[in-house]
């Protein structure tokens, strides 16, 4: 794998950094020889403002030596709305870039024909299959599990497991579940 770079954006509220804090906290705590670092932004008023995470990932080095994604060398983009396409979409490899979009709050994205493009309707799977809105970040993140391949699926249900809170880690775990199996369904199909 070497290193991984993947930039995460939405609006403050969506989970945007928490799926971010996810993925890292799972490959710090449960993947062998895997490093990972995190950084993130979001605006003062940070509901229904614009943010953004980036996390790196690295397999051959025991410490990160640039904490940031790198514009035009980013490997997965993630995007919850149509703003965070327009600002960080650039930013995402044109050869082997891949990237990951939620069309409920997403109206229309191009990709380049080297790219990878998936979509994972997380918001409204959160709605109508979960019946809980604030889960759809934890679909994405069992999306990613399975469209990447970058974390184990029991790494990953672990790092659930332990990052959510203790009242709610069934259904993150059925969302998460919801989320691989969709994407384990599509990534098949194409």
């Amino acid at each position: 794998m070497v290193r991984t770079e993947i930039k995460i954006s939405g609006y403050g509220g969506q989970g945007v950094i928490t799926l971010g804090m996810l993925i890292t906290a799972t490959a710090i705590m449960y993947m062998k020889n895997l490093t990972a670092s995190q950084s993130e932004s979001y605006g003062a008023a940070a509901r229904g403002g614009s943010c953004w995470t980036e996390v790196v990932l690295d397999d051959e080095t025991e410490e990160i030596d640039y904490p940031r994604t790198v514009p035009k060398n980013v490997d997965i983009g993630i995007f919850f709305t149509d703003d965070a396409v327009a600002r960080y979409l650039g930013e995402v490899k044109r050869k082997g870039g891949i990237i990951i979009y939620d069309p409920t709050t997403i109206s229309k994205i191009r990709a380049k024909k080297t790219q990878t493009l998936y979509s994972i309707p997380a918001q409204k799977i959160a709605r109508e299959t979960i019946k809980n809105p604030l889960t759809a970040n934890v679909i994405m993140f069992g999306a990613f599990t399975a469209l990447t391949g970058l974390l184990d699926k029991e790494a990953a249900l672990n790092g659930v497991k332990d990052f959510v809170p203790r009242k709610v880690i069934d259904i993150n775990v059925r969302a998460f579940n919801t989320g691989y199996e969709y994407a384990l369904k599509l990534k098949e199909s194409s």
